[in-house]
């Protein structure tokens, strides 16, 4: 019970810098109504719960699985992560995945097959993103080939939520686009973590401005984000007649990003980099909830 005890303790202190439970959870909201609106009409509170628990269940396994994948590459590169300072070990780490693995089984099962189904073919997927495909190095050294062969499992999980809405997933129009726009959004949550300040990129080669460039990276983000409006804006023209007021809403968020993201390419500080990524939250949250009341 004390070795229980203590590991959630120090559990605590690693998720505030490595996995921050509340702050995901609060965002995994509004795309869990979205996602079940689109599928279901009329998503239930205890569906939503199973999403939204399921999904940060699923995300941490991923996170234990790159602490351990990634715990050389760290130790040299990445030295001050609450595993490299000895907030929290490996092994410890492992006994949190079973728990979040069994989490995520246990509400496949309540879910149905198509859910169970899903769920298996994510572990699996995970298990082989963990060990590097079996290819170690030769992956590793294709950066965008490896960030793309890991963010298979982000789109898998999409798919697992819908499952957990629908047993089987429908498939229409409707739904191949709001699949874009979560994949979209998923992307650049992915790119802008990995967007760094000029002379900030450190020494691990693991950043998308280490390859492109700082103002290449910055182009292509504004263009994933600007995309990302467009995508929403086609969505809400399927779901309602409205379409000068939500198109004149759409705009407006964009440019809101795009002003941000613009500040940031100017200052270049890690307050205009809070800012712009805080600014793409808040639209795609709030893109999610205009989804869910629209469909309703």
């Amino acid at each position: 019970m004390r070795s229980i005890l203590d590991t959630t303790r120090k559990f605590y202190s690693y998720q505030k810098e490595r996995f921050p439970i509340a702050i995901l959870g609060l965002s995994l909201i509004p795309a869990a109504l979205s996602s079940g609106v689109i599928v279901s009409v009329n998503p239930t509170v205890i569906q939503v719960m199973l999403v939204v628990i399921a999904s940060l269940a699923y995300l941490l396994h991923i996170r234990v699985i790159d602490e351990h994948r990634d715990y050389g590459h760290d130790n040299v590169h990445h030295t001050d992560r609450p595993v490299q300072v000895g907030i929290i070990s490996k092994g410890e780490l492992r006994y949190v995945d079973f728990v979040a693995v069994g989490t995520l089984v246990v509400i496949a099962v309540i879910a149905g097959r198509s859910a169970l189904i899903t769920a298996l073919i994510m572990l699996v997927y995970s298990f082989l993103a963990g060990r590097e495909f079996f290819v170690g190095e030769k992956i590793r050294r294709r950066f965008f080939i490896y960030n793309g062969a890991n963010l298979v499992q982000m789109l898998l999980m999409q798919l697992f939520v819908y499952s957990i809405f629908a047993n089987p997933i429908p498939i229409n129009t409707l739904i191949v686009i709001h699949f874009l726009f979560t994949t979209v959004g998923t992307i650049v949550f992915e790119f802008v973590r990995k967007l760094k300040i000029p002379g900030r990129d450190g020494t691990g080669k693991d950043t998308y401005t280490w390859y492109l460039g700082f103002n290449n990276a910055m182009a292509i983000y504004l263009f994933l984000v600007l995309l990302n409006s467009a995508l929403f804006l086609k969505i809400a023209a399927m779901l309602s007649s409205h379409l000068t007021g939500l198109f004149i809403f759409s705009a407006c968020a964009g440019l809101l990003v795009s002003f941000a993201v613009l500040i940031h390419w100017l200052k270049k500080t890690h307050k205009t980099d809070q800012l712009m990524q805080l600014s793409f939250l808040v639209m795609y949250g709030v893109f999610n909830l205009m989804i869910y009341f629209l469909a309703r």
